[in-house]
């Protein structure tokens, strides 16, 4: 019996002289914002031919808030590297309202996938991407 008290004792203490402070957490830093817009990119055809032509459609809006610098159509055949198809200027367009742009792409002579980015840059620091996908047959 004499044990279990001192067991108990003991036990008490080390709750007692071992509650500290809990650590803060660390801060966080932060790096930069973006602004989201409305944005999409559709293709004429979702599973098109090796080496034909399929039509590109972005549509996004230029927010007024923060306009649109640039919108730049990045493309990438099966696992390789991303490749610039085209870049438009977007400070000219109209603010506030839905802007279309199509263009036209062919695809490789090669079965796989083709992803697209479109990367729309704003006044903030980090861009927003779209990523879309066809398989080419």
């Amino acid at each position: 019996m004499k044990s279990l008290k001192i067991f108990f004792m003991l036990l008490t203490a080390t709750g007692i002289f071992s509650c500290d402070e809990n650590e803060i957490m660390p801060r966080y830093q932060k790096k930069g914002t973006v602004t989201s817009t409305v944005a999409t990119i559709t293709s004429s055809n979702a599973k098109p031919a090796k080496a034909a032509d399929i039509t590109i459609t972005l549509k996004y809006v230029n927010p007024t808030a923060d306009p649109l610098k640039s919108i730049e159509l990045k493309a990438k055949i099966g696992s390789g590297t991303y490749t610039t198809i085209q870049t438009f200027d977007a400070q000219s367009d109209a603010k506030d309202s839905e802007v279309t742009r199509d263009l036209t792409y062919t695809t490789p002579n090669t079965a796989g996938t083709v992803t697209f980015d479109m990367v729309i840059t704003s006044q903030m620091p980090y861009p927003q991407v779209v990523r879309s996908a066809v398989s080419v047959q």
